[in-house]
């Protein structure tokens, strides 16, 4: 059997983001169950040979699948609620990344909670992010002048809000939304509509 033969040249040439590319859009799309190395390499065109030069195990890509999720998805989060500008900007930059579903994908979380629904691992991961996101949303109410608990209730509600809104599956244009978020913004925030 030659190396093209057993997979691991073919293989070579995916890259280690080309595996968790396709196992974050399979998790996507159909659920942790469909994340199998058989599964993705069929879908590459290449053998479980070929995994194997990137990964040790089906665990391995399933804990680098979980690290990509934590990064794509929250550093976004904290860069817009920690950033620079006033309190208010930074919530305005917040409700950007949300309503532009750019650079945050509210489907990686869904699909990232459904999978923490069978993983208690997974489920220990999803409460630290979800402290860490909600925390940095609390340290800004705290900047713009609420006291600790104001804070930390309004950044429970702002966040609770959201994962709500993708849970429920409410589908609105982006233009919508924008139409919305000042209302959204004076509810949630407190803050002046106008303030900056």
């Amino acid at each position: 059997m030659t190396e093209l033969e057993d997979g691991s040249d073919a293989g070579r040439n995916l890259t280690t983001q080309d595996w968790l590319d396709l196992a974050r859009e399979t998790l996507i799309r159909e659920g942790i169950d469909a994340v199998k190395v058989d599964r993705l390499a069929k879908v590459s065109g290449v053998t479980r040979g070929g995994f194997y030069w990137r990964f040790k195990s089906r665990q391995d890509l399933l804990d680098q699948l979980l690290d990509d999720w934590r990064s794509c998805n929250t550093m976004p989060f904290i860069s817009a609620v920690t950033g620079v500008g006033s309190p208010s900007e930074r919530y305005h930059a917040l409700m950007d990344l949300w309503i532009d579903e750019q650079r945050f994908r509210p489907e990686y979380d869904t699909a990232v909670r459904n999978w923490a629904a069978a993983s208690p691992k997974v489920a220990e991961v999803v409460h630290t992010v979800d402290t860490v996101r909600i925390d940095a949303l609390r340290h800004l109410f705290v900047e713009a002048g609420c006291d600790n608990d104001e804070a930390l209730v309004r950044a429970r509600i702002t966040y609770y809000h959201q994962i709500g809104y993708y849970a429920l599956g409410i589908k609105q244009s982006a233009e919508r939304r924008r139409q919305l978020g000042p209302i959204y913004y004076r509810i949630l925030t407190g803050f002046p509509v106008g303030s900056a």
